[in-house]
């Protein structure tokens, strides 16, 4: 059809699903040559509909993790390297966009309900088609929702986001561009949890062992 790129995203974790079942998504997922594949885990949020399904067939956690395992296996042995928790990609093929967010760069959100976050400042675009248009006739936007974030609030985001990508995080670069000492502010607790497994210090480089990723709430709680 003409694309440059093709990027597949599969949900594991859904009632009904087997070990086999996932190994044959994985398997047609890479017969088609994809440039970039998302892998998640469903997620039950409460409240929602939803949630009647898997109070009728819920689904086993432990067999939910081996057969996100099982596909990381195959789709890292399929050259699909694994850059983010949940994300795969020949070299190349990584999604600029999301980047963006992982490494805490600064982005512009232009429209309506559009988000945007340079320096230390967030915003969101006024939802109103009306009240944006008029504003920018006007030559100006209408900003809601402005947060202006302390150094130490800048940073556990930082650290949330780029603890989620493998390479995971140079906390000596964080820290001159956020203008806040990271090791002071979690260099002891890093230790520790490093000591534990949980984290790994190479210099200054923090990253999560590829054993912990889908432990990495638990793990991003005691460090932030």
């Amino acid at each position: 059809a003409g694309y440059e790129a093709v990027s597949i995203d599969l949900m594991i974790g859904v009632p009904g699903e087997t070990p086999a079942s996932v190994e044959r998504t994985v398997a047609e997922t890479i017969g088609l040559g994809p440039d970039h594949v998302s892998l998640y885990l469903l997620e039950n949020v409460e409240g929602l509909p939803f949630e009647e399904v898997l109070a009728r067939r819920p689904v086993d956690e432990d067999t939910a993790v081996a057969s996100y395992s099982a596909a990381r296996e195959a789709l890292e042995a399929a050259g699909l390297r694994q850059y983010e928790i949940s994300n795969f990609a020949r070299p190349g093929g990584e999604c600029r966009h999301n980047l963006k967010y992982w490494r805490y760069e600064p982005f512009l959100g232009l429209g309506p309900s559009a988000g945007s976050h340079i320096g230390r400042e967030r915003w969101t675009n006024t939802a109103s088609l009306e009240a944006w248009a008029e504003a920018l006739a006007r030559g100006g936007t209408v900003r809601e929702d402005v947060v202006e974030l302390e150094p130490a609030a800048a940073a556990r985001e930082a650290l949330a986001f780029g603890l989620r990508l493998v390479e995971g995080v140079d906390l000596a670069a964080l820290g001159r561009r956020l203008g806040v000492d990271l090791e002071a502010l979690f260099g002891r607790r890093a230790a520790e949890l490093a000591g534990e497994g949980l984290l790994v210090r190479d210099g200054d480089r923090l990253r999560l062992p590829a054993e912990r990723f889908l432990v990495s709430n638990a793990v991003l709680s005691r460090l932030l």
